[in-house]
């Protein structure tokens, strides 16, 4: 008896969803009882920021479908559409942050109708541009649409992806004057460093001299603070060898230069490098100056007085 119930109401099913799906009637639509249900959810990997120009963050979303039936015609109308039939999903990017680019790995998906929930996994690739601002809120919005298939109802949702803007350590470092400089043993090498911050925050640069040796001497500033495009020029200063005697030596000197946000010192960025070269060369009288003019001076006075007493 129950096995004749259910394979009549399979038979009445069938055909309300043939004069459905030919006559598209009215008065059946009004019977509807099924309806497409699809949600996307992603994994927690939106936590991390995303580094501006940087990377192609990747983020794997996940595409459920189902079909929302609650009575018993509408289980029956599942039995028949269950595992012979397939809904079609769109998906689509209808909106971004203005500094972020944005594409799906999969814009349609066919999916087999069930009654349980289909699974898909999407791909979706997240670039930033050089202007996202750092720790600034950005998101995606993913339209997911499903249209009419027989007596199951269609779907139309947006969903929100909403991620982080890292932050971007990036300076510009050049010499404006040069990368050589020829002095004397008595004399002082100058360089000017122009930096500018191509980073989309406030940022430090710290400075070090690399390869400095124990007979030369330099010095540049420790640090210094730029803000967004800001620029700045900091000094190398470097004294070569000052013993006694003839010198021609050459050394290069390797600048460190590692920019961190302002903000938050730790959060430092790689380093970049630029490298000086001086040459020294001639005689170097360390201290013998003021003895030099002292001999000097005694040895006009001197004269000066030998020919006062000639002239008496």
């Amino acid at each position: 008896m129950v096995k004749l119930q259910q394979s009549a109401t399979s038979f009445i099913f069938i055909l309300i969803l043939i004069i459905c799906i030919f006559t598209n009637s009215t008065s059946v639509s009004a019977t509807q009882t099924l309806n497409s249900n699809i949600n996307i959810s992603w994994e927690n990997n939106t936590t991390k920021p995303v580094i501006p120009r940087e990377e192609i963050k990747q983020l794997n979303l996940t595409v459920e479908y189902k079909v929302d039936y609650g009575n018993p015609f509408a289980t029956g109308a599942m039995d028949v559409y269950g595992g012979k039939s397939s809904a079609i999903i769109n998906l689509e990017i209808t909106d971004h942050s203005p500094w972020c680019f944005a594409a799906l790995s999969l814009t349609t998906l066919l999916v087999p109708i069930t009654t349980g929930v289909t699974s898909f996994p999407v791909r979706l690739n997240v670039h930033l541009g050089e202007e996202a601002p750092a720790f600034g809120e950005g998101s995606v919005t993913i339209r997911a649409h499903s249209g009419k298939l027989g007596i199951i109802g269609p779907f139309d949702k947006q969903f929100t992806l909403e991620f982080i803007a890292g932050y971007l350590p990036r300076i510009s470092a050049n010499l404006p004057r040069g990368t050589t400089k020829n002095i004397g043993p008595m004399g002082t090498a100058e360089f000017l460093i122009d930096i500018t911050n191509l980073g989309n925050a406030r940022t430090t640069v710290f400075f070090a001299i690399e390869n400095l040796s124990g007979r030369w001497k330099a010095v540049i500033n420790d640090d210094v603070t730029l803000n967004e495009n800001g620029q700045s020029t900091v000094t190398l200063t470097i004294l070569p060898p000052r013993d006694v005697g003839y010198h021609d030596e050459r050394q290069s000197f390797l600048i460190k230069m590692t920019p961190a946000r302002a903000e938050d010192l730790t959060n430092i960025g790689y380093p970049s490098y630029l490298t000086v070269v001086v040459q020294s060369r001639g005689f170097s009288t360390p201290g013998f100056e003021g003895f030099l003019f002292i001999s000097a001076l005694a040895i006009v006075l001197l004269s000066v007085g030998l020919i006062r007493k000639k002239k008496k």
